[in-house]
């Protein structure tokens, strides 16, 4: 009786399978295995692609919000610049604000960041500053540098099609 109980209890931690003694399986019912050779191969290939799919889309948003960022620190770099008294010109600004990025996205050549990157330096009116000549702009007043940015240029995962043509723009006021 011991062994039979015992017999049935191996039986059950197998779920329902007798265990030979060379190690291979016989099913103890019917050929329930044979019929399910190859089904998790099947849905592997079924579910595989949606899973890279996802991850690609994980990736290029995680880019996104981290390229929304550097463009961010940018615009606040260049402000910074704009606001100190020894800065005469806009274009030490936008020199600025593209070597930052360009040492922020060493995958994009400058040449591509500086086409693809606008900086515009405004007065505290929101007026553009007239010819580019910092000095015009009164000691204490607030100077605005805008960086607006194509995703496209700074992105390296292109195949996921979720952001393609969009801009990034941020505005830093000091």
């Amino acid at each position: 009786m011991a062994r039979t109980a015992l017999c049935a209890m191996e039986r059950w931690k197998n779920n329902g399978m007798n265990i030979l003694r060379r190690g291979r399986e016989e099913p103890s019912s019917g050929g329930r295995n044979r019929d399910r050779r190859g089904t998790a191969t099947v849905e592997l290939a079924v579910v595989a692609p949606l899973l890279v799919f996802l991850l690609l889309g994980v990736i290029d948003v995680g880019q996104f919000v981290n390229s929304e960022q550097v463009i961010s620190n940018a615009s606040r770099v260049g402000a910074r610049l704009a606001s100190r008294n020894t800065t005469l010109n806009v274009s030490e600004v936008e020199s600025s604000v593209l070597g930052y990025l360009a040492r922020s996205f060493p995958g994009a050549s400058p040449t591509v960041l500086a086409a693809t990157v606008q900086v515009n330096v405004t007065d505290a009116d929101g007026a553009v500053v007239p010819g580019g000549d910092l000095t015009t702009i009164s000691e204490g007043s607030p100077v605005s540098v805008k960086v607006t940015a194509q995703f496209d240029s700074v992105r390296w995962l292109s195949a996921i099609g979720l952001l393609n043509n969009k801009t990034l723009e941020m505005t830093t006021v000091m």
